[in-house]
């Protein structure tokens, strides 16, 4: 029910964002991607990103051994960009930011699972249009960010 109220009350929301004709900051995403793991490159993941529900959101898919891990939506509402993902194992993360600064493009925010709630940080570094890195981090209860992914992904 609650994901039927978030797609619903994000489709008109976002679709005049995607449908308007204007290259988005996120077109960048779209296509077929490797992610390898930089402390374990023999572990590859497949994330394929396309537009989705007639251009209001961009939706990504990631695979490993042809088996769906996680479905993550993304949208520009003109101010930030937003993403959700949820994963096989049950765990949905809502991060948003303000678009790319430079290179960069940071988005934070919250993954939730049952055992309750963590703040996280994705902070993506553009190498080139083939090649980008994502660091995942979460905040401890002392403040600090502590990295739980480091992510090379290549664009196929």
């Amino acid at each position: 029910m609650a994901l039927m109220l978030l797609a619903t009350g994000g489709l008109l929301y976002a679709t005049e964002s995607f449908s308007s004709g204007a290259s988005s900051d996120m077109d960048y995403f779209k296509g077929k991607w490797a992610v390898t793991m930089r402390g374990n490159p023999k572990l590859i993941f497949s994330w394929t990103v396309k537009e989705d529900l007639q251009g209001g959101w961009m939706v990504g898919v990631v695979e490993k051994n042809g088996e769906k891990v996680s479905t993550d939506f993304w949208r520009r509402d003109g101010k930030k960009i937003e993403r959700f993902a949820f994963t096989a194992a049950g765990l949905f993360v809502r991060i948003e930011g303000s678009g790319w600064e430079s290179n960069r493009l940071v988005l934070t925010g919250v993954a939730s699972e049952k055992t309750g709630e963590t703040r996280i940080r994705e902070t993506i570094t553009r190498v080139d249009d083939r090649l980008f890195n994502a660091l995942w981090e979460s905040e401890g209860a002392d403040g600090k960010w502590t990295v739980f992914a480091d992510e090379i992904c290549t664009k196929q």
